[in-house]
């Protein structure tokens, strides 16, 4: 039995990195996101109070972000019935 699902309203208050909101039909082959974070201080999370901090980030990378994207080489059908 097929079930019906009726969005009124969709809210969104924050999108983060590799994030989407799609309605209706979507397509996304070899959807792939490359990209750092560096959070010195962590995650605040609730009622946070920090006085008289210091945050320091080393950070010795070579290369912050290898990209790999095999897809190039082996490209996948992008088909929607």
């Amino acid at each position: 039995m097929p079930v019906s699902v009726v969005f009124n309203q969709i809210a969104v208050n924050s999108l983060n990195d590799n994030s989407l909101i799609s309605t209706g039909q979507n397509n996304q082959p070899d959807w792939s996101w490359q990209g750092k974070n560096n959070n010195a201080a962590g995650i605040p999370i609730g009622f946070f109070i920090s006085a008289s901090n210091l945050n320091v980030i080393v950070d010795n990378d070579v290369a912050d972000t290898p990209i790999y994207n095999p897809s190039l080489s082996n490209p996948q059908p992008n088909v929607q019935l």
